[in-house]
């Protein structure tokens, strides 16, 4: 036994509900497909990263390691943990976006359903089906789930191991948590210590749920030293490997994976230096009285303009971030006082089944969206889909905060009967102050005010001491008063129908600013473009891969060539599937190769092709290889795609060399 509940009763299931409340499920979830669908084949992510996903489905060993290129010469500057579906779904349906974008898809239906089991479990079908409902229509949600990014297995992960955490509260059983342990296991392998939000809001409902603090205690480090093994499980195995059987490191300048993770992508965010090894990090940098420093210049200093940029401790309740995530804050905070006041035990009112039941989850909910919240406040925000860390908690909340108002529509009391209707009251005054920044098109603000607008006063109506038929309000009060909370959420994300409103893989966004509109675009509701799609390189990118097959790239098993130049080597990777090496990794900055490896490739026969960013520095690897004896720069430009209206259209911002080996 894990802790000893005052009660016994089965697990809810959703399908031990009625048939009504399983098809309303049903229609939720089918309801976010369509959304999430709708523009798939258009969504593409980042070149970076859909470059590693095609890499890692051609080969088991890149598969394994997460690696950047088909040849596993180095990773991404992260874990690949997230790309792992994307690798399986191309290796399954073939090179698309469609098939690179899939696996977020069913990974947000599955964060939907998490949701509803969790409210299911906690307060009942009416509460499941409002998280479902809420989930299904937080706008950076429909955006994120849209696309290939790594934050879609995150989420998922983290509500699934939440669902696996309450289980072992409700049952008293120790195997949910090792379950519960692995998913945020999973999680860390897709964005890493992000993973960890939730391990603060775990110790803490750990705590709340267990009688005796020594006992909760020892529960609590059980708890979080599972997740913590899971986590650190694979790139510790990776560490193991000896240099020359595995990818070199991304993100770190001494091959180590630890740094990479802990540092470039960990507390470097918060004080640059603090873990030696990492890019950026000198070799004299780190230390207390240096992390403490920079984070105190962190707390103090307004992020950098851009997504998430403006100033620190506000960035959450303004534009953009606010209307991707923040519609149903209020009701948020809501939940947390209403869950405290309902179900915290108090001198003289001791903890009832049904309190001891429910009061962790209310716990974790809050302390969730506490820790998410001033990780975000204190930290810069480079990309929109970050704040989706907000998401999960913040929909567990406004099903409590719906939950328990809607138990007082029923009091005696009046002022009682009140709290729904106010909580909904002050929604609709916080999106008087948000919906001028969103640029909602008036053909969904319109139908969501009137909707909205008559299930409040539906339920307000209801808390009116009334008689005869108007009694029959209270019946259906409840339900109107959660479709008054969800409104405004739900036309913000039907943008999604519209291509130029639904954001991309490089930065998940609903609204007209997702690609720079302006206030008078007018909202379309694109074609359907569910299947398909294909990698593009640019213009001059094409030239280049054109000339370097034309002079033996790619021959006999070797790289198409070697660059310095992500940027470049990406979109060919992503459109075309052949190997190109690169150095210096995402920062430029990686050892990758050093001058003498790739002299010896040479003189070994095994690349042939250099292409040198422009403004590469002197010191610069493959620069000093391919500027160097034997080699010279490929002036040719022969074949008809070249020329435009009779002269040679050179590639611009690189240049390709050919070198003689043996």
């Amino acid at each position: 036994m894990l802790w000893t509940v005052p009660f016994s009763a089965p697990l809810a299931r959703w399908w031990r509900e009625p048939w009504w409340a399983r098809i309303s499920l049903t229609l939720i979830v089918a309801g976010f497909v369509v959304l999430t669908g709708w523009n798939l084949a258009r969504g593409g992510d980042f070149s970076f990263y859909e470059a590693s996903a095609r890499s890692m489905s051609q080969s088991w060993h890149a598969l394994f390691f997460g690696a950047f290129d088909p040849d596993a010469t180095v990773t991404l500057d992260k874990l690949s943990g997230f790309a792992v579906p994307q690798a399986l779904s191309i290796r399954l349906f073939g090179m698309s976006i469609s098939a690179i974008a899939l696996p977020q898809v069913i990974e947000g239906v599955v964060t939907i359903v998490a949701c509803a089991v969790l409210a299911l479990r906690w307060g009942g079908r009416g509460a499941g089906l409002l998280a479902a409902a809420a989930a299904a229509s937080t706008p950076i949600f429909v955006s994120m789930f849209a696309h290939p990014m790594e934050d879609g297995l995150l989420t998922m992960a983290l509500a699934v191991a939440l669902v696996w955490w309450q289980r072992a509260v409700l049952t008293a059983r120790w195997w949910p948590l090792a379950v519960c342990a692995v998913f945020i296991g999973v999680g860390f392998q897709a964005k890493m210590m992000a993973a960890w939000f939730l391990l603060p809001a775990l110790v803490a409902g750990t705590l709340a749920a267990t009688p005796g603090w020594r006992r909760g205690l020892v529960r609590a480090g059980v708890v979080t030293g599972a997740a913590v093994v899971a986590s650190v499980a694979w790139i510790t195995v990776f560490a193991l490997v000896p240099a020359d059987a595995r990818p070199y490191v991304d993100g770190s300048t001494n091959d180590d994976i630890f740094a990479m993770v802990f540092g470039y992508n960990g507390l470097d965010r918060l004080a640059p230096g603090a873990v030696p090894g990492s890019v950026g990090a000198s070799s004299s940098a780190g230390g207390l009285g240096a992390t403490l420093a920079a984070l105190g210049h962190a707390l103090t200093t307004p992020a950098p303009s851009g997504s998430g940029g403006s100033p620190t401790l506000t960035k959450l309740v303004e534009l953009p971030l606010v209307t991707q995530i923040g519609w149903l804050y209020p009701a948020a905070l809501a939940g947390i006082a209403l869950g405290f006041w309902r179900y915290l035990p108090r001198r003289g009112r001791p903890g009832t089944p049904v309190s001891v039941a429910r009061f962790p989850l209310v716990v974790v909910a809050a302390t969730w969206f506490a820790t998410a919240a001033a990780v975000l406040t204190v930290t810069r925000v480079p990309h929109t889909a970050y704040v989706a860390s907000l998401g999960v908690p913040t929909v567990l909340l406004v099903a409590i905060a719906w939950r328990e108002g809607a138990r007082l529509l029923r009091s005696t009391r009046r002022h009682l009967r009140l709290v729904l209707p106010a909580v909904v009251t002050v929604q609709a005054v916080w999106w008087v102050v948000l919906i001028g920044g969103a640029r909602l098109p008036a053909v969904l603000l319109v139908p969501a005010v009137a909707i909205g607008g008559t299930g409040l006063v539906v339920g307000a109506l209801a808390a009116l001491p009334m008689r005869g038929t108007l009694s029959h309000l209270r019946r259906v009060a409840p339900a109107a008063l959660a479709v008054a909370l969800l409104c405004l959420p739900v036309a913000t994300s039907l943008q999604v129908l519209d291509d130029a409103r639904d954001g991309s893989g490089g930065d998940a966004y609903v609204g007209v600013t997702a690609r720079g509109g302006h206030p008078d675009e007018t909202f379309t509701v694109s074609s359907p473009s569910i299947w398909g799609g294909t990698p593009q390189m640019s213009p001059a990118v094409t030239q280049m891969v054109a000339a370097a097959r034309q002079h033996g790239g790619g021959e006999n098993g070797t790289p198409l060539f070697v660059t310095d130049s992500w940027a470049l080597s990406s979109q060919v990777i992503d459109a075309t599937g052949a190997s190109v090496l690169t150095d210096g990794g995402y920062s430029g900055h990686v050892p990758v190769f050093t001058t003498d490896d790739l002299e010896q490739m040479v003189l070994s026969g095994h690349a042939r092709l250099f292409v040198v960013a422009s403004g590469a520095p002197e010191g610069d690897p493959v620069r000093r290889v391919a500027t160097g004896p034997g080699c010279h720069e490929v002036k040719e430009w022969d074949f008809s795609q070249s020329k435009e209206g009779g002269e040679v259209n050179k590639v611009t911002g690189a240049t390709l060399y050919e070198c003689a080996g043996e």
